[in-house]
């Protein structure tokens, strides 16, 4: 027998951690467009995984992954906390169309209608972009808006989330908040639709 198909196993080349990668990122690409179906059967399911008013928040990835966001963590100029609505007992409810986008603005700058759902100008939108999907991670601080690093939308984080660059041509829905004591939590429902346009 030849020892190297012996040694091998099956003969295949040991994978490749950047071939990996770039597989990993195909696919978030490729899962993009189902983000609306994905909300139409969270829609039908059990509303205790989706945000709520009284639910704090916590942090979705990095060092802290799991803690609570407190309004300390959401620095002004910033890019986005991102984070996920965390049920009573603690545990963060992680689904793609749960992550949120917490940016700090300044408050003078906030519209009448923000101002109220915006403790110390925090405030919270779905990190879903409505063009495509993709997750908005990033700030533009002279413009005050929250952007999407996969096609350029900007979204301005003190007038509701409203597009301000395409591709995108529906607002990122806002999600109120509250401070209770020191926690940041939420305080009502999404004030639009989820993801981009199902038609």
């Amino acid at each position: 027998m030849d020892e190297r198909q012996e040694d091998s196993g099956c003969g295949c080349q040991p994978p490749d951690p950047r071939q990996r990668r770039k597989l990993g990122a195909m696919l978030m690409v490729a899962l993009a467009p189902l983000v609306p179906a994905a909300r139409a059967a969270e829609g039908s399911g059990n509303t205790s995984t989706k945000p709520r008013a009284g639910l704090r928040l916590a942090v979705a990835m990095g060092e802290r992954a799991g803690q609570e966001v407190k309004p300390a963590d959401v620095v002004l100029g910033q890019d986005p906390v991102l984070a996920y609505p965390m049920d009573a007992g603690g545990k963060a409810l992680e689904s793609r169309i749960n992550l949120l986008a917490i940016v700090r603005v300044p408050e003078a700058d906030l519209a009448p209608e923000v101002k109220p759902h915006a403790p110390q100008g925090i405030v919270a939108y779905s990190a879903v972009c409505t063009h495509y999907g993709c997750p908005v991670t990033k700030t533009d601080a002279a413009r005050n808006s929250l952007v999407c690093n996969c096609h350029g939308s900007a979204f301005d984080a003190c007038k509701r989330g409203i597009v301000v660059q395409g591709p995108a041509t529906r607002r990122l829905p806002m999600l109120p908040l509250a401070l209770q004591g020191a926690s940041l939590v939420i305080n009502g429902g999404f004030d639009g639709p989820l993801g981009p346009p199902t038609s």
